[in-house]
């Protein structure tokens, strides 16, 4: 270990605090696009301001047309890379704190990307800070690319830099978790949809509407429905709120001729959807329990419910399945939408490593032929895996062995992140053993402690691989 590395780190301490601030400050949610800010303005205002930051400290830096920024040092030998992310996922109801306003408050960083993945973004830029001002010897030089569309799951960013750009020998993703991530799930995203006829009312209760979520990645910490028709209607609801085992998750209220029934849940990755308690299952299933007419809108949200309202493991389904390597398999029901005349839903598995695509998609085709709506996969991304004994994973966990003073092995994750899209790269922190991840959750934090240790780490890291042969 080299202990310069670290006492520069500890001087860079509050600047590492600011830095994560500023970028916490900018919304870089997804928008519509235009030539160079493909992903929106919020997202270009991001990328500008680590572009800014990266400057301050004495890099080279470039926008590549919206798509990617990077920040390099040095030229010689191989190309370490470094790969980070400036957009973020939606903030989401039940916020302690404000969302893009990074509050230092007893020793957390609070706000939607502090862990994932900006401040890890500015331990990583401190960490090459760290070597290039420490004077040690390097063989090799390094570009940390900076991606735009990494929450979408397409990586349209990074996969556009590199097709027009030199691609790094390999390296670390700080986006994941430690000691290091040796492998990683296998996700297929899709839609699940319908369409129908308007019909006649008969005079009883009829679904109008239903609305929850934000992405397929983030567990739905809300949703609503809309229902019209019977006089008698607030009885009805009341009576079937007061027999509901989750009742105090559901509130209804009057609105204009009919009544909005909301579910309350708890926001989360759908990495990890035990974490997290989905609203929309909440909803469906609490509207299962309502003398709903038999009409299009209520058959689709009763099909959907029959398909995915079963929790996380996707038992109705027919898929469940687990392996010793990766775990469960894992389903979250991320977004639903109907209104009158069609419905949507968007649903996402994050598979095993030795589980079977090809009998879970026949599985899947199956199920929703049965029910008579349509499916439309739109991401299908092959699982990734590199031995634990790969020279790369075990560099990687030395250094956190070494630095953090803990002998975890290294872990498969359900996340999904930029190692897919780049070869010889490994995810690597900031979560440490132990801790839950709290990234996609409101009030989404990184404690500053974890935070400076995490920049040690990868200084430490970044130090090691610039000197491979």
């Amino acid at each position: 270990m080299e202990h310069i590395l670290n006492d520069l780190i500890e001087r860079y301490k509050e600047e590492i605090i600011k830095t994560t601030q500023r970028l916490i400050a900018h919304p870089s949610l997804y928008e519509e696009g235009r030539e160079g800010a493909p992903f929106g303005e919020p997202i270009e205002a991001a990328l500008e301001e680590v572009l800014s930051v990266a400057e301050e400290l004495g890099f080279e830096t470039r926008n590549h047309e919206g798509y990617a920024g990077t920040v390099k040092w040095g030229q010689k030998g191989k190309q370490i890379g470094i790969l980070t992310h400036i957009d973020v996922v939606p903030p989401g109801d039940g916020w302690t704190y404000r969302p893009f306003e990074g509050t230092l408050d007893n020793g957390r960083l609070y706000g939607r990307g502090s862990l994932d993945d900006k401040g890890p973004m500015a331990a990583a830029l401190f960490a090459m800070k760290a070597v290039k001002e420490s004077g040690l010897p390097v063989k090799n030089h390094v570009c940390h690319i900076i991606g735009t569309d990494e929450e979408s799951g397409f990586m349209r960013g990074l996969k556009y830099y590199l097709k027009k750009e030199e691609a790094p020998w390999g390296g670390f993703s700080p986006d994941g978790e430690f000691p290091v991530i040796h492998a990683e799930k296998g996700i297929l995203r899709f839609y699940v949809s319908d369409t129908w006829e308007k019909t006649e009312h008969t005079g009883g209760m009829y679904l109008k509407e239903i609305r929850g979520g934000t992405k397929v990645n983030v567990v739905p910490g809300y949703a609503y429905a809309a229902v019209d028709g019977i006089e008698d209607a607030e009885h009805i609801l009341q009576e079937a709120r007061d027999g509901f085992a989750k009742k105090d998750n559901i509130s209804i209220s009057k609105q204009n001729t009919g009544w909005k029934i909301e579910a309350k849940g708890q926001g989360g990755h759908s990495s990890q959807p035990w974490n997290g308690e989905n609203a929309i299952q909440t909803l469906l299933e609490f509207l299962h329990r309502l003398p709903l007419e038999e009409e299009g809108g209520a058959r689709f949200a009763g099909k959907i419910e029959e398909l995915f309202g079963d929790g996380y493991r996707g038992e109705r389904l027919g898929i469940a399945c687990e392996d010793k390597l990766s775990g469960i398999l894992t389903l979250s029901l991320g977004v639903l939408e109907l209104g009158e005349g069609s419905g949507k839903a968007t649903v996402e598995i994050r598979y095993p490593i030795h589980a079977s695509e090809e009998v879970i998609l026949k599985t899947l085709k199956v199920a929703c032929g049965q029910q008579k709506v349509e499916l439309d996969i739109y991401q299908d991304k092959k699982h990734i895996y590199m031995p634990v004994k790969a020279p790369l994973i075990q560099t990687l966990l030395h250094v956190y062995r070494e630095s953090a003073g803990r002998e975890e092995e290294p872990v498969v994750i359900g996340g999904g992140t930029y190692c897919r899209a780049a070869e010889n790269f490994a995810a690597y922190g900031p979560v440490f053993p132990g801790q839950r991840e709290l990234a996609h959750e409101p009030d989404e934090y990184i404690s500053v402690e974890d935070l400076i240790l995490s920049a040690k780490i990868y200084a430490q890291a970044l130090y090691v691989l610039l000197n491979i042969s």
